[in-house]
């Protein structure tokens, strides 16, 4: 008898307990479902200071961060929230492992990609992480090719309506970087398709002479026959028939010298190297035969230069 009274009073206890916390609780429940504006605080401290407190294992916590990053961009586009912090946990990410090309890859998605619009601030700082990208990874083309595209297409079709006056600004920058990445990536993943648009984008801009030595760099370093035809159009359309074809003349002449001293050197490869002067014929000073070019640069205007007198 005495265990039943207990457990009666238990259940009754249990029964108090729970009105009571509706009570005071079921408001603040109803208020807090209520509430649409939501803001994040960022506990961490300064990247030099979180490259400190890492004791070393900087990979491993930039591992956590950028694990972190995904997951709350993934819930916040659910929640439809803006991810504010996003910025700051790059910095740290990039100063904790500045070489690591994965973020640099998914910076303009993850930034630009939000349930708001996106600020020109926003748009200039994701510029500015690619850029902190190439000068980590100098030669690596796919970066290029994200900071070309995004500085060159990208943000100026999309985020610079109150800011009109930035838009032929950051597609004639962004056509230099593809130029670079067009340089560097010869024909590694279609480099060079993706990155000729930037020529285009010079040539309208009044660039003429840098669209030129776009599709001249683009033309020596590919070797894919179909995009040689595409630029050789390009080209034709961009200077004419003739200096097009003294352009290519030149390039044509740059890569038989390839052929007969390294033919199993690939042309990107070649143009790393230079040309190799024949000792025997450029002894001495003031020699401007073709053959005593020491660089490729030197070639072009000495090849130019026989061309105008021929």
């Amino acid at each position: 008898m005495a265990f039943w009274r207990r457990l009666a009073s238990l259940a009754a206890l249990l029964a108090v307990s729970t009105l009571l916390v509706r009570q005071v609780r079921g408001g603040l429940c109803h208020a807090h479902a209520s509430v649409r504006e939501k803001h994040d605080a960022y506990m961490l401290p300064p990247p030099p200071v979180i490259a400190v407190l890492s004791l070393g294992y900087k990979s491993a916590v930039a591992d956590i961060l950028w694990a972190h990053v995904l997951v709350t961009q993934g819930l916040y586009v659910l929640e439809r929230r803006r991810f504010e912090n996003l910025t700051r946990l790059y910095d740290a990410i990039n100063t904790l492992d500045p070489s690591w090309r994965t973020p640099y890859l998914l910076v303009d998605a993850l930034m630009t990609l939000q349930t708001a619009a996106v600020s020109v601030r926003e748009v200039v700082e994701t510029r500015e992480i690619l850029e902190r990208g190439v000068k980590h990874r100098p030669f690596d083309t796919d970066i290029w090719l994200n900071l070309g595209q995004f500085v060159g297409f990208i943000a100026p079709s999309s985020y610079f309506d109150e800011t009109p006056e930035m838009i032929p600004v950051w597609r004639r920058e962004g056509a230099v970087y593809l130029a670079r990445a067009a340089e560097i990536g010869g024909d590694e993943g279609n480099a060079g398709w993706q990155s000729i648009g930037g020529a285009s984008i010079l040539a309208a801009a009044g660039e003429r002479d840098a669209a030129l030595r776009f599709l001249e760099r683009a033309y020596a370093v590919t070797e894919d026959p179909e995009l040689k035809t595409d630029i050789e159009r390009r080209l034709r359309r961009l200077v004419g028939e003739a200096a097009a074809a003294k352009s290519l003349g030149r390039i044509a002449a740059m890569n038989e010298r390839r052929k007969s001293e390294l033919p199993w050197v690939s042309e990107t490869t070649m143009w790393l190297l230079g040309p190799r002067p024949q000792p025997s014929r450029c002894a001495g000073p003031d020699h401007t035969e073709l053959d005593c070019a020491m660089t490729w640069r030197e070639f072009g205007v000495r090849f130019e230069g026989e061309s105008n007198a021929d």
